[in-house]
């Protein structure tokens, strides 16, 4: 792979962002402001203070023409760091770019060993070009990824519910209960525990209660409770509206 000495060019040298940056990248944590997200992966740098966070940005855009636009957050988080959001396109030449990128930044903040994390995965990865090769590359790549990890996501709600598989195909919820017993959802809505505070319209009556009697008998010992139409499903913190199909 060819590496230029950008650190050279564009007014920084060697070692001027030492101390100011975490070795930590997120990737296609945010949505991209350039484009769809399955065709532009954003890549996230912290910086500790706003300045070099500038820097940065500008020899980033500068530096490197596969980068379709670099910006900084509008302001500091709770910590007081800035965030670096670095647009590249979704393409198969991707983890080299990202990895070229990579070589040129560690040169300004003499970070040698940089990680990463994907998504929600809190799992964190050597940024390697072979690991990084790990981030899709492609439309289709992409929303195969974002499919299991909202599956995942879905699935993750319903720790009471023994199921053999969860099935989610837009808003349409199939669990897959032993002996192939289906019982199907659409998702209306979801949020935390606070989300009953704006429904209204709860029911109360013999049949609410049979049928809430025989969700819980079906799924596991949720809160539920019916709103209209609706099931209000409540796990820990978590909230769920389901209509049943």
């Amino acid at each position: 792979m060819k590496h230029n000495n950008k650190v050279l060019q564009e007014g920084l040298r060697k070692n001027d962002l030492q101390d100011m940056f975490y070795p930590m990248m997120e990737v296609d944590t945010h949505k991209s402001k350039m484009g769809e997200d399955p065709d532009v992966c954003v890549v996230t740098f912290q910086a500790k203070d706003r300045n070099p966070a500038k820097d940065f940005m500008e020899f980033i855009e500068k530096g490197y023409p596969f980068v379709l636009d670099a910006d900084v957050s509008a302001g500091e988080n709770k910590d007081g760091e800035y965030s670096i959001f670095v647009e590249v396109e979704r393409n198969n030449k991707l983890a080299e770019n990202i990895m070229e990128m990579v070589f040129g930044i560690s040169k300004l903040t003499n970070i040698l060993d940089w990680e990463y994390k994907y998504y929600k995965n809190k799992d964190k990865m050597s940024v390697t070009t072979e690991n990084l090769r790990k981030i899709p590359s492609s439309k289709k790549m992409y929303e195969q990824i974002m499919s299991k990890f909202r599956t995942d996501e879905v699935k993750s709600f319903f720790t009471k519910t023994l199921m053999d598989d969860l099935v989610l195909e837009n808003n349409k919820i199939t669990i897959v209960k032993p002996f192939d017993i289906k019982v199907e959802f659409e998702l209306v809505q979801e949020g935390d525990d606070k989300l009953i505070e704006s429904m209204e319209d709860i029911q109360v009556d013999d049949n609410a209660t049979a049928e809430i009697f025989w969700l819980t008998k079906v799924m596991g010992d949720y809160n539920i409770q019916k709103y209209g139409e609706n099931f209000l499903f409540t796990n820990e913190s978590k909230t769920m509206v389901l209509k049943r199909i």
